[in-house]
């Protein structure tokens, strides 16, 4: 299958956009499992509040340079498995008619 050069753009940059919201999960997800484990290891609120800061700022950061090194460097293309194309049908219509 040849895709025209705008479709093939669109489809490339939508494949990205899911990339980069993927990780963005990944990661936020990564950080919050550290800070919840960190709140219970330090156990001081003032001491963590600093801690916490500290994660969630390297955290967005490292979301927005991965973010940047995709837009600058990348051409990527989502194949999806078969887990994620979905399949919707209508149903059919049927009229009922009383005598």
């Amino acid at each position: 299958m040849v895709l025209d050069s705008s479709k093939e753009d669109y489809v490339l940059e939508r494949s990205k956009e899911k990339l980069k919201r993927d990780a963005e999960k990944i990661i936020t997800s990564l950080f919050d499992s550290i800070l919840d484990v960190a709140e219970v290891a330090i156990g001081d609120n003032q001491r963590y509040k600093p801690f916490r800061s500290k994660v969630l700022r390297s955290g967005n950061d490292a979301i927005r340079d991965l973010k940047k090194v995709l837009d600058r460097d990348y051409r990527i293309l989502f194949v999806p498995n078969n887990e994620d194309v979905i399949q919707v049908s209508t149903p059919t219509t049927s009229t009922i008619r009383k005598n």
